[in-house]
């Protein structure tokens, strides 16, 4: 079983505007909305790819209906519900530049009772051998070391964690915590540990080495140069060849989430990090973000190349 935490689910609209400038009026629009949050990208995508998946949410009173009917019907939930309105989160794609502009909205607080109401629901769930993925941003109010007390969690029930979460979550979520596998993207990485952003693949393999051994390994994301797996003895780096694009949003979850789906299947790292690449591919090819038609993995997989460093 791989369990989903999802402290910050969201309602997302997106919306594909040629031309976009700030300051401008745009009427008229009608945005694609979609059920998300980076834990809930990353269920879905799980459910699509076949792995048995049980999501736990922060849940608000109000407009969280569609995020409770969609992921109901695609896997077992556990939400716990808190006061305050669910957030939005506003997607805006240039399709003459590429260019992304994202507006994302704190959502509801949570108090150490709810949080003490997650982690017993989580304890009463996991057993030995199964996954736990931590991915997201925090609820307001939760403990900026909610994740870094799951891997413990984890650790105490036999089972593995992974994280991936935003660069203002990392420190404290590395505090006193084990993973099987942690994801930053490229920037994060490098502003966690405080050097100039780079994407040069030996320096961020190395980068990668220091968040060692609290994590067993490491997916740094690069977007479009693909990405690197490193683990502490190897590295392997798979590059991405130019696919037709329609949105990069939700591609980074897709990407986790098959790298979770072949650590539950013990998968060799190659084989992870080929199929953690696909998955980005496949979503960011498609029209709905945070989501992978398996179908169209073999296909996608052709315009990955991984190597071993």
């Amino acid at each position: 079983m791989i369990h989903v935490l999802c402290p910050n689910p969201a309602i997302d609209k997106l919306y594909r505007i040629d031309g976009f400038e700030a300051g401008e009026d745009y009427p008229g629009q009608r945005p694609q909305i979609r059920v998300g949050g980076k834990g809930v990208n990353v269920a879905r995508v799980l459910g699509q790819l076949g792995a048995q998946t049980h999501l736990f949410a922060f849940l608000g009173e109000e407009g969280a209906q569609p995020i409770r009917r969609e992921m109901q019907a695609r896997c077992a939930c556990t939400f716990v519900t808190v006061p305050g309105a669910c957030r939005t989160t506003v997607n805006v794609i240039d399709g003459k530049t590429g260019r992304e502009t994202v507006i994302t909205e704190a959502g509801p607080c949570v108090t150490d009772a709810h949080v003490q109401a997650m982690l017993s629901a989580l304890c009463e769930s996991i057993a030995p051998g199964d996954i736990v993925c931590c991915s997201g941003s925090l609820a307001c109010g939760a403990p900026a070391d909610l994740y870094a007390r799951v891997s413990r969690l984890c650790r105490e029930r036999g089972a593995r964690c992974a994280l991936d979460c935003n660069a203002a979550t990392l420190p404290a979520s590395l505090r006193d915590a084990a993973y099987a596998l942690v994801k930053p993207n490229d920037r994060e990485l490098c502003a966690l540990l405080g050097e100039p952003r780079t994407r040069d693949a030996k320096t961020l393999c190395a980068l990668a080495r220091r968040l060692m051994p609290g994590a067993e390994a490491v997916l740094v994301s690069m977007g479009a140069q693909g990405g690197l797996l490193v683990e502490a003895q190897r590295a392997c780096r798979a590059q991405v060849a130019p696919v037709r694009v329609s949105s990069t949003v939700g591609s980074g979850d897709a990407c986790f989430a098959g790298a979770l789906f072949a650590l539950s299947r013990g998968m060799r790292p190659q084989q992870t990090l080929m199929l953690a690449m696909a998955c980005g591919v496949v979503n960011a090819m498609g029209e709905e973000t945070g989501s992978v038609d398996a179908a169209a993995l073999a296909p996608a997989m052709q315009h990955v190349c991984v190597g071993m460093m």
